[in-house]
């Protein structure tokens, strides 16, 4: 048995994370972004029709859309040619509230698979950690994964953040072994990885500067060699980018294949630069932000890093400190470059973005954080060792009780979720995911009838929740303002007649992460 152990302990922690994940789902109602694409994945997949959501590269909204045709959704009545590209959102509201589809049995199926994509990451995590520092080091990278609760809480939703993330990591991994063992296989392997990470997102991009600074590493050492060998790498280099070119382009042209109208070549091409460019546009212009009590558009060159220090468990802040502090160079240049620069490239090029609005937005670098630490598996001081051991158990306890409300989760360092709003608002702490949670609470207090300011008014109306949006002068009766709207105001709206009444914690805290009040 004690043979078997790592395995066994590998098992439970992704057996764990997998039920910690489908039970919390469960409980999630429809995210804001989940609403898109998982429509207009549906639409890629079943229609071959791209109109919506451009700004993203089609793969993770395809395997979206692919699994929800098990719940055997109905398409709006209104013809797709009669919307735009502007119209995501109303045919979301369409696809999900009025065309007589099962909500529920939708985002079940939808969120499924990127639930697979996370055991995947965290055996990844577990591979990664044991190659580069021994098996007690690659279960603790699974560990710190498995149970890190913006993994958990992003890795059961149907969005593109934890597949970039797994892709990314799985392309690294390949890349590794590229190098240890070069090959055409491994290069047309390697080729797949990289298509898959840019099919993920745009910010998957920042996989070819990873690749070409690691090869010419490696060249520079085959130069050393003799030279024919390096012109066979440099021939199997061509060969990895030509592979990952034609598989972004083919699964392009299948995401919009009713919609090329002969021009077979250039369509992807096209559609690939239009979202690029609508990304670009959109981090130029800026993005509604929030830090720490303070709203601009431009964002916050330090806002990921005060996210990372909000956001991860108060354990992994410390196991990261000693992680630093006890490093050494290992006399492997390439292994280290592996290890250390994607994540702070990924991290890096984030802090120039204007679209500061979660975590989410580098969870790709997460893992990379987790196997770094996992290093200190082999530390040997007899004082230091179980403090390190007893830091993971503390947060693998965090990732246990954290359950749920994963989104909503913050660190001690923040003052816990009750506090979040203090500090960061948007997919760091309500993304629309408590409507179904407020509803249950509403049936227990016989609330039929509400006056709201949230994300998504069709799906408190699934839910059985009457409502209208709230007024700017007061009503009678119960007013709820989710966190985002309460800190960031919609144009043309304005609440401040609610906060004279006193916020109901439980609610806010559990629920809504807003204002409840009743003006009688």
């Amino acid at each position: 048995m004690r043979k078997y152990w790592i395995t066994i302990s590998l098992v439970i922690i992704i057996l764990t994370s997998f039920l910690l994940m489908f039970f919390s789902a469960r409980q999630d109602s429809l995210t804001v972004d989940e609403k898109v694409h998982i429509s207009a994945g549906f639409l890629h997949v079943w229609q071959g029709d791209y109109t919506f959501n451009s700004e993203h590269p089609p793969l993770l909204n395809d395997l979206a859309g692919l699994f929800a045709k098990i719940a055997r959704p109905n398409l709006p009545e209104r013809p797709l040619n009669t919307f735009d590209a502007t119209e995501q959102w109303d045919f979301g509201d369409l696809f999900f509230y009025e065309s007589g589809n099962n909500v529920e049995a939708i985002i079940f199926w939808a969120r499924l698979p990127f639930i697979l994509l996370t055991l995947g990451l965290i055996y990844l995590c577990f591979l990664f950690g044991k190659a580069v520092f021994g098996k007690k080091a690659g279960l603790l990278a699974a560990a710190l994964a498995g149970f890190s609760p913006n993994i958990l809480a992003h890795g059961r939703l149907a969005t593109t953040d934890i597949g970039v993330a797994f892709f990314f990591l799985l392309t690294v991994w390949l890349l590794r072994k590229y190098f240890l063992k070069p090959s055409w296989i491994n290069a047309l392997i390697l080729g797949i990885g990289i298509g898959f990470t840019i099919l993920s997102k745009f910010s998957g991009l920042l996989i070819l500067p990873v690749v070409l600074g690691g090869s010419i590493i490696f060249w520079v050492k085959a130069v050393t060699l003799r030279k024919p060998l390096f012109l066979k790498y440099f021939n199997q280099f061509l060969f990895v980018i030509f592979t990952a070119t034609i598989l972004i382009w083919s699964v392009y042209l299948f995401s919009m294949r009713a919609q090329v109208d002969g021009a077979l070549i250039r369509a992807p091409i096209d559609k690939f630069l239009q979202g690029w460019q609508i990304l670009a546009d959109h981090n130029q212009a800026g993005h509604w932000n929030y830090l720490n009590g303070v709203v601009n558009y431009q964002g916050w060159w330090y806002y990921f890093l005060a996210v990372l220090w909000y956001k991860l468990t108060l354990p992994v802040l410390i196991l990261l400190g000693l992680a630093i502090f006890f490093s050494r160079y290992k006399k492997d240049f390439l292994g280290e470059y592996l290890l250390i620069f994607p994540g702070l490239l990924f991290l890096g090029v984030s802090l120039t973005s204007h679209i500061d609005i979660g975590i989410r937005h580098i969870l790709s670098v997460l893992p990379f954080i987790f196997i770094f630490i996992s290093g200190l598996a082999n530390v040997k001081n007899l004082i230091l060792k179980p403090i390190i051991w007893l830091l993971v158990a503390g947060h693998i306890l965090v990732g246990i009780l954290a359950f749920p409300n994963y989104l909503a989760y913050f660190n001690q360092i923040a003052g816990g979720s009750q506090n979040g709003l203090k500090h960061l608002s948007d997919s760091n702490l309500d993304w629309n995911q408590n409507v179904k949670r407020f509803a249950e609470y509403a049936k227990e207090n016989n609330i039929n009838h509400i006056y709201e300011l949230c994300w998504d008014q069709g799906s408190f109306e699934y839910y059985g929740i009457r409502n209208d949006i709230l007024p700017n002068s007061p009503v009678n009766g119960v007013v709820v303002i989710c966190a985002q709207q309460l800190v960031i105001t919609p144009e043309g709206f304005d609440f401040s007649w609610v906060t004279k009444y006193p916020l109901m914690t439980s609610l806010a805290i559990l629920f809504m992460f807003g204002v409840l009040t009743k003006n009688d």
